[in-house]
């Protein structure tokens, strides 16, 4: 009966919407990254619903494992691997294997991120210790931007699997490795979606645009202290 009772909680965990408010925006999350990693790549979230949103920031897989879903200012980069080539375009007639959203109506004035960072794990302290310094409500999911010059940054974009897929959601994945680009990250912050909307052990989603257009999700990333980080309003 216990076991019953647990396999049911998770399932409503797993299929229900997340939401959070914070100030004037909502985090919204559908499918998980869990369902991913156990195999299911199918679409859970239309792309479509988001045309003609000025404000939304969201960042996912698209269905399939084919490509990734970045969204700044409502501009979307659906970034995607054809030929051996990186695609990029803004079509949103395809869905997402999951998403994670918010609409956000105003940011905060960018500050400085205050100390040298030096990988992922880093940047999500920093993250959080200046997101509560800026009043944020840091127990709910929130967005951030992080805008300007990247040391250096190790991002992917998904490819769908060769043979049908494996345990490895990420054994077609296109891996790019940059230095000293401009561009900006849009990264969703959470403490209590681990296998949601970001990975076991960690607390922060990121996807990266640069200024020439490619984007996808960020590993790993080195960033300087003078780089600029905004909260919203």
């Amino acid at each position: 009966m216990i076991q019953r009772v647990l396999f049911v909680v998770c399932f409503l965990l797993m299929t229900t919407t997340a939401q959070a408010s914070g100030g004037e925006f909502t985090v919204h999350s559908e499918g998980a990254l869990r369902s991913v990693h156990h195999g299911d790549f199918s679409g859970q979230v239309p792309l479509a619903q988001f045309s003609g949103r000025d404000n939304i920031f969201a960042v996912g897989p698209v269905a399939g494992l084919d490509g990734e879903v970045t969204a700044i200012d409502g501009e979307f980069h659906i970034a995607r691997v054809r030929d051996g080539e990186i695609k990029t375009d803004a079509d949103l007639s395809s869905e997402a294997a999951f998403l994670v959203w918010a609409e956000v109506n105003g940011w905060q004035p960018s500050i400085p991120l205050g100390e040298n960072v030096r990988n992922h794990s880093q940047l999500e302290k920093v993250v959080e210790e200046l997101a509560t310094e800026a009043g944020a409500d840091t127990t709910k999911p929130f967005p951030f931007l992080i805008e300007g010059a990247i040391e250096s940054v190790e991002y992917h974009i998904l490819a769908p699997p060769e043979h049908g897929g494996g345990a490895d959601h990420k054994e077609s994945a296109v891996n790019i490795k940059a230095t000293d680009v401009d561009a900006r990250i849009i990264g969703f912050f959470s403490r209590n979606h681990e296998g949601v909307f970001t990975h076991r052990g960690s607390y922060a989603h990121l996807h990266l645009v640069e200024d020439g257009g490619k984007s996808g999700h960020v590993d790993d990333l080195s960033v300087s202290a003078d780089t600029h980080i905004r909260f919203p309003e």
